[in-house]
């Protein structure tokens, strides 16, 4: 890859399913015997010692800073730090085990046996949700069209109206409004007391909202020309996370009729496990953010709770906001502003590559899988040893197997699900916005799953840089295995087909082509890059021989062990080879996570930004606009075969367009295919 300063290398990308998934071998033949192998580390290594977190001082000054060692069988004292005091590593077979399965999986059409089939991913919406109400019904819960109205005083200090403090979500409220412009002003003649409401003549009734956060200040002076400043009204629950935002007012939900019948405005039926699954995962996701304010946690808490007590028919109305692509694809969430938690879950996504049920595949039948009875379950026919150092030192000198100095990593989370310009393929080349449920065509919905771009793999760094990161609660400082150490380990088979054996045999033989594999932690940085060379496959065999058994161990020669001799995927073949080449990379090309022109240069924070850029909204390019069908997707991740790169500014060329619009005259796109 030549050097271009414009781009950058995203830490990942992704082998393309092959059109089939591949069934088990049907070879009878047997082998039994062990393969020794070597591998070396071509970048820093790191497995974590897990028996204690704060390993070093680092946890000792951060709060929740977690600290770990490379692993060991030395069991460390939570109680103490290891600054100067070094272990023999040790690479466990499991982690070996489970690289090798990743690329057999991949070179023989396998599924991916350790694929988390049930996650349904959860993406930040465009759409403005509207309000409803749920309503338990003859064993139904019942979702109605409702109004929201403004309710009470805005918080002071960030903290609610005494009034609502013993108040649940859900609660009725009794109110009147005066005159026509009530309706757009906050209620102030209310009560949750009927006898109460009664007595003041408070004759219209809704349920409270307790979820009025993050709301933009109200607007200031600009003292440089004496205007006041816009301001978005954002009053009903938008989660914007500026910091110096302040909660707004609750809100009553009422009810709509229908204006020709008169009855309630009915829009769709939940299951309660369909409720659960739609609404706590949006607030579960919020709550997982790692900036989270206690305020807001506190509000998430709040909702989750009554929501519990609603559906255990505690409460009769519970209120709540939603998006419909039809009658039957319908998003819950508390708040306006919102995420949509998708029906179509990663093992629907994956297909026929989802961990096989029946039918096993060739990577099921080597490594084992459970069946539906006894019968068809199948023990694996390989195992795996620890791994060791091929060169051990005395203990004195255990140091030089590491880096001079541990190191703080930047923060890492798992995998950025919602990031569908990545990990879907686009559905449609006309398509401008895409997600997991659905697509938009020519500014129409089109209610479709999304497509997966294949198994995820990440690039072997030529060299690694460590930026230099300040200990939180986080991120995490570790102590890797250096560059160019040498681990010997051994994998004993049984009763494993030829075919078989010499698939295995060139996996972790695959550096003597320059190819490499990833194991351990902080893959994205660059960490966990080795080679693997076969030093010597011996088989057991007996004989019968004038009517004795003779046991005898022969040698298994390497030679003419090729990838495609042992009948490895054409399917996936040049992608694999391209990833996974040791030298695939340039030095010139910096790998990371997507980052905008600003943070180019700087500490690798706030890493939603490039994506913000890259979903153009009108000529603002970016932010909120209430309408999922006016977002589009700038850039998408190249193909393994055809990555280059991407830009660290991903509207560049719609910059370029809105420029030669602004000054030809001609108005801008007339023909809506294209955008």
């Amino acid at each position: 890859m030549a050097e271009d300063k414009s781009v950058f290398l995203n830490p990942y990308n992704f082998i393309s399913f092959p059109q089939k998934r591949a069934e088990a071998y049907t070879d009878t033949d047997k082998h039994t015997g062990v393969i020794e192998y070597t591998i070396t580390t071509k970048t820093p290594l790191f497995i974590p010692n897990s028996s204690s977190d704060k390993a070093f001082k680092e946890s000792e000054t951060v709060t929740d800073h977690k600290s770990y060692d490379f692993f060991s069988y030395t069991n460390l004292d939570s109680k103490k730090t290891y600054e100067n005091e070094y272990h023999l590593p040790v690479i466990p077979g499991s982690e070996m085990r489970g690289v090798v399965r990743n690329a057999y999986e991949t070179l023989t059409d396998s599924c991916m046996g350790l694929l988390n089939e049930e996650i349904y991913p959860v993406k930040r919406s465009y759409e403005k949700f509207i309000p409803g109400l749920l309503c338990q019904e003859n064993g139904k819960i019942v979702l109605y069209e409702a109004s929201s109205m403004r309710i009470g005083d805005m918080f002071v200090d960030g903290k609610p109206p005494k009034r609502f403090e013993k108040d649940r979500n859900g609660t009725e409220i009794f109110f009147s409004v005066e005159g026509k412009e009530g309706w757009k002003k906050p209620v102030k003649n209310f009560s949750n007391n009927f006898k109460d409401a009664k007595k003041e003549n408070y004759r219209k009734k809704g349920y409270l909202l307790k979820w009025g956060m993050s709301i933009e200040e109200p607007e200031k002076e600009d003292k440089s020309n004496g205007k006041k400043a816009d301001k978005k009204d954002n009053s009903n629950g938008n989660e914007t996370d500026k910091k110096d935002n302040k909660k707004a007012r609750y809100h009553i939900y009422q009810l709509r009729r229908d204006r020709d019948t008169g009855k309630y405005k009915k829009i769709t039926f939940f299951t309660r496990d369909k409720v659960e699954r739609k609404l706590l995962a949006v607030v579960d996701s919020y709550q997982k953010q790692p900036a989270v304010s206690d305020d807001n946690k506190d509000a998430y808490e709040e909702y989750e709770k009554d929501l519990q007590s609603f559906l255990d028919g505690e409460i009769q109305y519970f209120p709540v906001n939603y998006s419909a692509l039809d009658k039957e694809n319908i998003y819950l969430a508390p708040a306006v502003y919102s995420k949509e938690v998708y029906d179509n879950n990663i093992g629907k996504l994956a297909g026929e590559f989802a961990p096989c049920k029946e039918n096993f595949c060739p990577a099921c039948d080597l490594f084992g899988h459970i069946g539906k009875t006894n019968k068809t379950c199948k023990g694996s026919g390989i195992r795996f040893t620890d791994l060791y150092v091929k060169e051990e030192k005395t203990p004195e000198n255990y140091n030089q197997y590491y880096l001079e100095n541990k190191i703080t990593l930047q923060t890492l989370g798992g995998p950025k699900l919602g990031n569908v310009e990545f990990y879907l393929k686009k559905p449609d080349k006309n398509a401008s916005f895409w997600t997991y449920d659905y697509y938009i065509l020519n500014w129409n919905v089109k209610v479709a799953p999304g497509e997966l771009r294949g198994r995820k793999y990440y690039w072997h760094h030529p060299q690694v840089h460590f930026e230099k990161v300040e200990p939180t609660n986080l991120n995490k400082t570790v102590r890797p295995v250096k560059k160019g150490i040498e681990f010997k380990g051994k994998l004993y088979y049984e009763s494993i087909s030829k075919k078989q054996l010499e698939q295995l045999i060139w996996i972790l033989n695959s550096g003597s082509e320059q190819l490499g594999l990833k194991l351990g932690a902080a893959k994205p940085l660059g960490l966990g890059s080795i080679s693997c060379t076969v030093d010597q496959v011996q088989e057991r065999k007996i004989k019968l021989a004038e009517d004795r058994l003779v046991y005898s161990v022969e040698k298994i020669p390497l030679e003419n062990i090729t990838y495609e001799t042992v009948g490895f995927s054409q399917n996936v073949k040049e992608e694999f080879y391209l990833i996974a080449g040791l030298n695939t990379v340039s030095k010139n090309i910096p790998i990371t996570y997507p980052r905008t022109y600003e943070q180019k240069n700087g500490k690798m924070e706030e890493g939603f930004k490039w994506f913000g850029l890259n979903h153009w909204i009108g000529k603002a390019g970016n932010g909120m606009i209430g309408n999922r069908k006016n977002v589009e997707i700038l850039k998408t991740l190249p193909p393994i075969k055809t990555d280059k790169g991407l830009p660290y500014d991903p509207q560049v060329e719609r910059k370029k367009q809105y420029w030669n619009y602004n000054h030809s005259g001609n108005g801008w796109n007339k023909d809506k295919n294209k955008r």
